[in-house]
């Protein structure tokens, strides 16, 4: 560890931004995943166009060692997520990314935003650590979601796609009906009370009304695939099958699925995703202006489950949740 020092926590100037990716090449060389904070003109972009709130750490010397960022998905988006945490290797131990998360909560309360979401690294305990003691809660864990990247002085582990436990901060409670399978209500409903969020959870037989609206997207650069859906249709199934009829080529490891869950027909489609295959990954609630998203997953890969690291016992009981899910999920 280097000798004591207070950097300066700020927000983002264009200016920074050289420095911001020197110090990400020293703490992931060219591996880190969202590969728009390797190239300059983009992030100036996604900045001025208000969709990533930066904070970085600033060294006396005038060195960027620091960063984090409230980033939105698109313009819908109300519960933004918290990442694209990065604290120089030979400056850790100095609590920089703790004082630059109070920064970003901060800005995320000058926004006034409703709360916001982060997805921690289980190959450590730090980042949930970090989210827990400003009052996160664990909502779900994505397992295998990329493949494993260096991070400089810590472990790498040896399986080979690594896991995300999902956390939220509430920052206001916005009362939400939401649409689930009868055996998930309880489970729900003791997660909210933990949030502390008000949430009115049905079941519902009701299928979908006229036309499905989704959006898929693939990251060949981590192997998977993102469904966003817009809206549930009555077509749902059928169209979502042959979505995945269409990325069964590619033989992708993880295929991530948005479901907007305060649509009525959310507890029927999320029945019949299970159907094939689809489990439990993630709530994020208030993710966008229309209501809470679950995030469900299905997986063609292998995921050592004894390298997920939970930081205290909620997580472990939502890991244990998630993988008895996609057990039950495999039997299918």
């Amino acid at each position: 560890m280097t000798n004591e020092i207070t950097p300066e926590i700020r927000g983002l100037e264009i200016g920074d931004i050289p420095q911001l990716i020197e110090c990400v090449k020293r703490c992931y060389g060219d591996s880190y995943p969202f590969k728009e904070i390797y190239d300059s003109v983009a992030l100036e972009k996604i900045i001025n166009s208000k969709m990533m709130y930066s904070v970085v750490a600033q060294h006396p010397d005038g060195r960027i060692i620091g960063h984090c960022a409230l980033s939105f998905a698109d313009e819908h988006n109300t519960s933004p997520e918290a990442g694209k945490m990065v604290v120089d290797p030979d400056y850790r131990g100095h609590h920089i990314a703790e004082e630059m998360a109070k920064k970003r909560i901060e800005i995320a309360q000058e926004l006034d935003l409703i709360g916001f979401w982060t997805d921690c690294v289980t190959n450590h305990p730090y980042s949930q650590k970090e989210m827990i003691a400003f009052g996160a809660q664990e909502t779900g864990v994505l397992l295998g979601a990329t493949p494993s990247r260096d991070m400089v002085g810590l472990q790498s582990l040896s399986d080979s796609r690594m896991s995300f436990l999902s956390c939220y901060l509430p920052l206001k409670n916005k009362h939400h009906t939401i649409y689930l399978p009868k055996q998930h209500i309880n489970f729900v409903s003791n997660l909210s009370q933990k949030i502390n969020l008000t949430r009115s959870i049905q079941e519902s037989s009701a299928q979908g009304i006229g036309k499905s609206e989704y959006a898929t997207q693939v990251n060949p650069e981590i192997q998977m695939a993102s469904i966003k859906v817009q809206h549930i249709g009555k077509d749902f199934i059928h169209l979502i099958k042959g979505e995945l009829e269409k990325l069964e080529p590619l033989n992708l490891p993880f295929i991530l699925l948005n479901l907007p869950i305060s649509q009525e027909a959310a507890s029927l489609a999320f029945s019949e995703l299970e159907k094939i295959g689809f489990f439990w990954g993630a709530w994020l609630p208030n993710h966008s202006q229309h209501g809470d998203v679950l995030r469900l997953q299905k997986l063609h890969t292998s995921v050592n489950i004894d390298e997920i690291i939970c930081a205290r016992d909620q997580g472990e009981e939502i890991k244990k949740f998630v993988v008895s899910e996609w057990e039950r999920a495999s039997k299918k």
